[in-house]
């Protein structure tokens, strides 16, 4: 041991050091990780929206939907999803927004819901992105009841502006739940 120290090294200081940066580096992540929300970025009748990753199952490409009569107009039709009969929803006049035919770019994002799973037509995937908090606003008052109603707020990006989706109030909106208790 005193050969360590003639040498110019101090074992205790060293790893003391590096259990102070291990440390260090581990509450910058939290912090960065408390800052941020993983979510799903999709354009809906020409803006972004999102909403948590959490929520999504998977990312399809619109399969052959089979209409079924007399459900809700959001409901476009139903798909096999290996065994599973899934209904394929079109949200976007609840948000107010123009229904413009899917083109190829048109995918369906698989959401589970507390008592369903079901799948929501988007125009395209923009992808997963880590949106930072602290840009967060909350819904415009401006918007009409509905449209708020299923809005968390808004981020404003680099890139422009994310619309933040409640899709819990979403999947529970009385136009898609049908209850026949």
């Amino acid at each position: 041991m005193g050969e360590e120290n003639r040498a110019g090294y101090n074992i205790d200081g060293i790893l003391k050091e590096m259990r102070d940066e291990y440390w260090q580096g581990l509450e910058a992540v939290e912090e960065a990780l408390e800052e941020q929300l993983e979510c799903v970025t999709f354009a809906l009748g020409g803006e972004t929206y999102a909403f948590e990753t959490i929520h999504a199952a998977e990312v399809l490409r619109i399969p052959r939907l089979v209409k079924i009569p007399k459900v809700q107009e959001l409901i476009v039709g139903v798909f096999n999803l290996r065994g599973e009969i899934v209904a394929a929803m079109d949200i976007r006049p609840l948000l107010g927004l123009p229904q413009l035919p899917f083109g190829p770019s048109g995918r369906i994002i698989v959401v589970k819901g507390e008592k369903f799973h079901t799948g929501l037509l988007v125009e395209s995937i923009k992808g997963v992105a880590a949106l930072p908090l602290d840009t967060f606003e909350v819904a415009v008052k401006s918007l009409s009841g509905a449209q708020r109603d299923y809005l968390r707020g808004q981020l404003q990006l680099s890139d422009g502006l994310v619309i933040l989706l409640d899709i819990g109030r979403l999947l529970a909106a009385p136009e898609i739940v049908i209850d026949h208790g």
